[in-house]
């Protein structure tokens, strides 16, 4: 039985560091191979510059709370993943992300998601983005870590706190 991911392994976020990103799409390929041609990773083209975009892991994750089959799960360690038999490719995850990680391009009828390469997780290993990035612009750290080096995580959604807020 493989061991269980250690709790340090999920506090940790995948984060970029702006200053090194090369857009070489290193990271996207990697998740696109290992993840049966799905690539959570995304990018998007912010006017000067294309980078990547990842998941971020949300203390209370939108797409769970709308996806109508279940198939978005946020499981007892905090990782927010896709039951790849569940999902139904509707689409209301992608539309109710809060920060546009989740594409609506589809993939044999399903939305490609980032589940922090649990696979690897479980062997004490960074996700696959992470380990193929040729400058450490991606990095698997955590929050501490990171505010250490003078970088600011922009975090996922917490309990209570909705970003797209109705008057």
């Amino acid at each position: 039985m493989p061991e269980q991911a250690t709790a340090e392994s999920v506090e940790r976020r995948v984060v970029l560091d702006l200053d090194r990103c090369i857009e070489c799409k290193s990271c996207m390929a990697s998740c696109y191979y290992g993840h049966g041609r799905m690539a959570g990773v995304q990018f998007v083209d912010i006017g000067p510059a294309v980078l990547p975009i990842v998941c971020r892991q949300c203390d209370d994750p939108a797409c769970v709370e709308v996806c109508p089959a279940g198939a978005m799960q946020r499981d007892e360690r905090g990782v927010v993943s896709r039951g790849i038999f569940s999902c139904r490719g509707c689409g209301s995850c992608a539309r109710a992300c809060p920060f546009g990680v989740l594409s609506l391009e589809m993939v044999g009828h399903q939305i490609a998601k980032c589940d922090l390469c649990e696979d690897r997780l479980q062997r004490g290993l960074d996700p696959r983005c992470v380990a193929v990035c040729p400058t450490g612009a991606l990095r698997f750290a955590t929050v501490q870590q990171i505010e250490a080096e003078g970088l600011t995580v922009i975090g996922g959604r917490v309990a209570g706190d909705h970003p797209i807020r109705r008057r």
